[in-house]
């Protein structure tokens, strides 16, 4: 009994040690990599675009910097700012075209996972990408992260999927509009099958029901619970949702028209 009992102790102290050690990692991570990117695009506005399958009929806006998420980086009628993925199996095929694409690239540690998300430091470091924490060591699924304000001294939310963590790192920058492109939150497709084996395919499918579908009841309350956040902590920010899918109503709507202007429904 006694053995039981110190064997239980021994490994809850590993447990928290290791813990201690990865927000110790994620505080310095974050505060080298995002400290200068505070307020940065205050005053302007950004375009957060999502691999859903609307993604094929947007129209670039503008005089806006764009980002993109994942394979939508693949779409080469936009120059992107910006690049954000966490999750090593939606990137893993496209290492030779981020190695030659020209922008800010933030790739997440999914620490402490085990089944293929993370993200090897030797493909980053190929990529010239800056590298950021979320909190994946602490809450594994997602479901239960919250999202945070000072994402250079704290984990980012790791939130089911990649748009609701690129949303805490743009509201960083404090723009005045972000617009959501190609996030359609559903299980319809990816934008661009460029690339990728049937084995990756599979998992993405898999990965669309589980973390990127609002069909999900539980993908649902985190981006009701972003929202939220987003009225608490960035008020002046607005958010606009360009053909949304599974995200209608939820932020302010627009459809593109076949010149590209965009055409805002009536509340």
């Amino acid at each position: 009994m006694l053995k039981r009992i110190k064997q239980k102790v021994d490994r809850k102290f590993r447990e928290n040690a290791r813990m201690n050690s990865y927000i110790l990692a994620a505080y310095h991570t974050n505060n080298q990599t995002f400290t200068k990117y505070k307020n940065v695009n205050d005053g302007k506005e950004v375009v957060i675009c999502g691999a859903g399958p609307t993604f094929k009929k947007y129209i670039p806006l503008k005089g806006v910097l764009h980002v993109a998420l994942n394979r939508a980086l693949l779409n080469e009628k936009i120059k992107f700012d910006y690049f954000i993925a966490d999750d090593y199996s939606g990137i893993s095929f496209m290492l030779d075209y981020l190695e030659k694409y020209n922008c800010t690239k933030f790739l997440g540690h999914q620490t402490g996972v085990t089944d293929g998300r993370e993200i090897p430091e030797s493909f980053a470091r190929k990529a010239k990408a800056e590298r950021y924490y979320s909190d994946s060591f602490m809450v594994k699924d997602g479901y239960d992260s919250v999202p945070v304000v000072d994402i250079n001294y704290l984990p980012v939310g790791n939130m089911p999927n990649i748009a609701l963590a690129a949303l805490q790192i743009v509201l960083f920058t404090n723009p005045k509009r972000i617009y959501l492109v190609g996030c359609d939150a559903s299980s319809s497709g990816h934008y661009n099958e460029k690339g990728i084996s049937e084995e990756l395919k599979n998992i993405h499918e898999k990965d669309l029901k589980m973390a990127v579908s609002t069909s999900n009841a539980k993908v649902i309350e985190c981006w009701q619970r972003l929202k939220l956040f987003i009225e608490v902590n960035y008020p002046d920010v607005e958010i606009v949702s360009v053909n949304p899918v599974g995200l209608k109503g939820l932020f302010k709507d627009c459809y593109q028209d076949e010149n590209g202007e965009l055409k805002f429904e009536k509340i």
